[in-house]
């Protein structure tokens, strides 16, 4: 229990950008599975899917991050569905967490159900009873409502050949409302178990799935100090490889150095700390406007003239009331770099970015990587010829490059002093 609830020193940390629209996606997730089987009586145990979302951020994240989701997600659902509706996303948070939890730590089935049980059905049964032995017009117009949902349902199931059991369904509802100081929490206490045993199965997979993309979890390479010095040195390094040859890897575990594993905490996206852009740009930008999405997770706004400098060092000037969305590939390319460079990063790493442009953008952004490279240290992957002379380092992962049984990366195969231009 106490290493499920119990807080840490991150916790207390303010949420990062990352963290917080990780919250509001997945909240939002989990907003539109409930709402929408609200609205569809038969879609009604689809609801339960709602608890992924959760799963996903408590696998992922700090106690705080699933919080924050669960009051966006509590909000959001009154406002569009109702107090009934909303207190889905309570069951939703608490089972979603024990699983995610559970898949973090590497519980067993048991383990899951009962600590399910203990958490989820102890809290929801509780709160349930005393709200529906507080409040007597309450209980008797949810129970109402929910009557009227059952007969809807055992209306539907007898049109399709399944009267007995919407008749049986309409007398367990019956006998619930009349008795329910013990139906209601029966009633939820085998939902509490036909969750957590749903999770375990359905959400089993995601959760696998997140685990294989997180820092902690995400199989990585590892280099001597030497090697990462020299990479992360002031001035372009170009990695060249064909594909597959481990580009993209050694960035993400460059990346990977700038967290803290004990607190989860890291410097990426954050002024001064790590900046990413990759081959599709349309992956990066989540602004509406382009000033929007050159200011987005920054606490400290940039000025207008800022914003200025930045989009006509980039070939945008003018742009910043322009709509993202019609951006050309090019441009959504130069936005990504400005919005990187915005942010004074120490370290710019760019995944194949010069891949999927044509010529006369692709010269464009190689010398905006040039230029970049003047302030602080570049690292450019990629396959083509023509980006091996751009930069003042070259790491050649084809050049007899290999890796031992542990993963770790053998070499270095890296050449100084290639003319920049």
């Amino acid at each position: 229990m106490i290493s499920i609830l119990g807080k840490t020193r991150s916790d207390r940390k303010p949420l990062t950008p990352h963290e917080l629209a990780a919250a509001a996606v997945l909240a939002d997730l989990s907003v539109l599975t409930v709402v929408m089987a609200r609205l569809t009586p038969l879609a009604a145990m689809a609801s339960v899917l709602g608890s992924v979302p959760y799963a996903v951020l408590a696998r992922n994240h700090r106690g705080r991050v699933v919080l924050t989701a669960f009051w966006v997600g509590l909000i959001l659902t009154f406002l569009l569905a109702g107090f009934g509706a909303a207190t889905q996303v309570v069951v939703m948070a608490l089972f979603g967490f024990v699983a995610g939890r559970a898949s973090r730590d590497g519980r067993s089935r048991l383990w899951s159900v009962g600590m399910s049980v203990l958490i989820g059905w102890t809290v929801v049964a509780s709160l349930t009873f005393g709200f529906l032995f507080l409040f007597d017009d309450f209980r008797r117009l949810s129970f109402e409502a929910a009557l009227v949902q059952i007969d809807g349902a055992s209306v539907a199931l007898e049109r399709i050949g399944l009267g007995s059991l919407g008749d049986g369904a309409v007398r367990a509802a019956q006998w619930m409302v009349e008795y329910w100081m013990i139906g209601v929490p029966l009633f939820q206490l085998g939902v509490s178990v036909f969750l957590a045993l749903f999770l375990r199965r359905v959400a089993g997979p995601v959760l696998h799935l997140v685990a294989r993309s997180t820092p902690r979890d995400r199989p990585k390479i590892e280099f001597d100090a030497e090697l990462a010095e020299t990479l992360t040195a002031p001035g372009l390094t170009v990695v060249v490889g064909e594909n597959g040859s481990g580009k993209t890897t050694l960035l993400n575990t460059l990346a990977h150095q700038s967290i803290d594993l004990e607190d989860g905490e890291s410097d990426l996206g954050l002024p001064g700390g790590v900046a990413i852009i990759g081959q599709r740009p349309e992956s990066q930008i989540v602004g509406a406007r382009v000033r929007d999405d050159l200011s987005w997770g920054l606490v400290d706004q940039p000025s207008p003239e800022a914003l200025a400098v930045v989009l006509d060092r980039v070939g945008l000037a003018g742009f910043e009331d322009v709509e993202t969305t019609t951006l050309s590939g090019g441009q959504m390319q130069r936005l990504a770099i400005a919005a990187a460079i915005l942010r004074k990063p120490r370290l710019l790493l760019s995944d194949e970015s010069t891949a999927m442009l044509d010529p006369d953008t692709r010269t464009m952004v190689r010398n905006l990587l040039i230029e970049t490279a003047k302030d602080g240290a570049v690292v450019h992957t990629s396959h083509l010829p023509a980006d091996r002379n751009i930069g003042s380092r070259l790491l050649d992962l084809d050049a007899d490059l290999g890796s031992n049984h542990d993963g770790e990366l053998l070499g270095p195969f890296i050449s100084e002093g290639n003319e920049s231009g």
